[in-house]
Order: C-alpha cells, then sequence, then structure tokens
C-alpha cells in the first residue's frame, strides 16, 4: 500500500505539462520556480479581464468610488458575442461590484465592456469612446509593471481578428503578482459561486454566478482567472497560499500561469505540486 501512494506522488510530481507556454513564480519575491516558453508571444483571452478588474479598481480607490454603489448602465456597445452569464440586455443597470465579480468569476465579456465603457468615460471624460479610452490605460498599466511584450485591444480578451492582443506566460505572471498585491482583487475570484443583482427596467434580478476556475477553494487557491479562444487555446492563472503539498510556510504565495495547455486544471496541479517544495 505503501508502495502504491509513493508511486501515485511520484507520477503527481513528474507527470508531463503540455502547454504552449508556462511560469510558476514566488508571488512576493517574483523568483521563477518553472517556466518554458515564458516569453513567447501569445493570445492570453480572458486572462486580459486581469487587467480590467486592476484598472477599475485602482480608478476606484483613487476616486473614493464604492463598487456596490457605482451604477453603470448597459450601453448597445456592449452587446458582443461570448460569454453573457447575466444575460444582459441593452439598457440594464449593474454596480461595478457585480460586473467585477461576473468577469473575473464567470469571465463575462458584457460586464467587462460595461466596465471599460463607463470608468472609460469617467478616467477621459472627453473621449469619444470609454472603451478605446479604458484600453490605453491597459496598456499604460502593462508599461508600468514591465510587460514589454504585451499589448492589449480590448477588455475583455476575445480574438478580435488581425488586432487580437497579445502577451506572454512572463508578463501575464507580472500582472497577477500586481493584482495579487491590490486591496479586494481576490474579493472577486476566490468563491466558487455568488449571488449578484441587476437592474430590468427598475426591477431587481438576482444571479448566481459559478467560478470558472474549478480548482478554487482546493489546495490554498484564492484565484484568479481563466480564458479560453479558438487562437489562445486553454489558459488560466491560479494564485495560491502557503504548500498545498506539505503544508508548510502557509505565508508564501504561488502564481501560476499555462497559455496553450491541454488540460489545464491537471497541469496547474502538477505544477504546484513540484515547485511547492522550492519555496
Amino acid at each position: 500500500m505503501r508502495f502504491l501512494l509513493a508511486f501515485a506522488f511520484f507520477l503527481t510530481i513528474t507527470g508531463v505539462v503540455h502547454a504552449a507556454s508556462l511560469i510558476v513564480v514566488d508571488a512576493q519575491s517574483g523568483r521563477v520556480l518553472e517556466s518554458k516558453a515564458e516569453d513567447e508571444p501569445r493570445q492570453i483571452a480572458s486572462l486580459t479581464k486581469i487587467a480590467t478588474a486592476v484598472i477599475a479598481l485602482e480608478w476606484a480607490a483613487s476616486q473614493g468610488v464604492i463598487a456596490e454603489e457605482w451604477k453603470m448602465k448597459v450601453p448597445e456597445a456592449a452587446m458582443t458575442d461570448g460569454a453573457n452569464p447575466l444575460s444582459l440586455l441593452k439598457g440594464d443597470e449593474l454596480s461595478l461590484d457585480t460586473a467585477l465579480y461576473a468577469a473575473l468569476m464567470a469571465s463575462d465579456n458584457r460586464s467587462a465592456l460595461v466596465i471599460a465603457e463607463s470608468v472609460g468615460k469617467a478616467l477621459a471624460p472627453n473621449a469619444a469612446n470609454g472603451v478605446s479610452a479604458f484600453v490605453d490605460r491597459m496598456n499604460d498599466l502593462a508599461k508600468r509593471l514591465g510587460m514589454t511584450q504585451t499589448h492589449f485591444v480590448n477588455p475583455h480578451g476575445l480574438d478580435a481578428g488581425e488586432r487580437s492582443g497579445v502577451s506572454t506566460a512572463g508578463d501575464v505572471a507580472k500582472l497577477a503578482c500586481f493584482a495579487d498585491r491590490l486591496e479586494n482583487f481576490h474579493r472577486y475570484c476566490r468563491e466558487k459561486t455568488q449571488v449578484v443583482t441587476i437592474f430590468r427596467r427598475g426591477k431587481a434580478i438576482q444571479v448566481t454566478l459559478q467560478n470558472t476556475n474549478e480548482l478554487v477553494g482546493s489546495r490554498g487557491i484564492d484565484g484568479m482567472k481563466t480564458g479560453t479562444t479558438r487562437k489562445a487555446g486553454a489558459c488560466l492563472v491560479l494564485s495560491a497560499s502557503g504548500d498545498p503539498t506539505f503544508e508548510t510556510q502557509a505565508s508564501r504565495r504561488l502564481i501560476v500561469v499555462l497559455l496553450g495547455a491541454e488540460d489545464r486544471f491537471r497541469e496547474a496541479v502538477l505544477l504546484l505540486n513540484r515547485t511547492s517544495p522550492k519555496l
């Protein structure tokens, strides 16, 4: 029996990770624990929404805006393809709080666009297009964080023809480490489910959001974001506290980034298992 358990553990820590590119870093020191093609430019799908949330939260903090109280109306421009777990329609209203839950937990593209339009107009009142102004701030953030191979073209990460956004596993890790230290960020990605409210013609409608990150709540994992498109493949960013395997050094933080993975959740667990002891 002991042999079987030992053999199973050996397979777990030595399993093959098929992701096209990946990186695992100590969130506190930035030390790279494992990597593969981490500087290779790729599409990152909805991992883009991490940057969207960061810009919104930074703006709210700088202006003293309470996310639960800042109400936004869904514009025509938000009627796009992709995930719409809130079933938003033009003219619906929702708070910034609700939109952040939807964007990060449920990868809601329409909520990401609503955030970008509303916050973008607040950031640049004279801008003709709030979304464009917001995306400019996302690219400013990338420069600020030293994400030298990153360029955002929208707030949600959907493929956009020749204008698809691009980044690298290494750059996404820089963004994730920054978000990991941002006050209130994990509020919007650490729950398995969350009940939120939208308003349609003045009527309150409650919606239960499901987190697309299947690993949240296990092994010390409290975030951070999933993403999938045809060009990007399956992508994942994990944030985890402590040592999920050996239950030591509980104050440590890990950030795992997988781009173009075959089985992102299995591969992420393999990476956590074999990099945790290096902390």
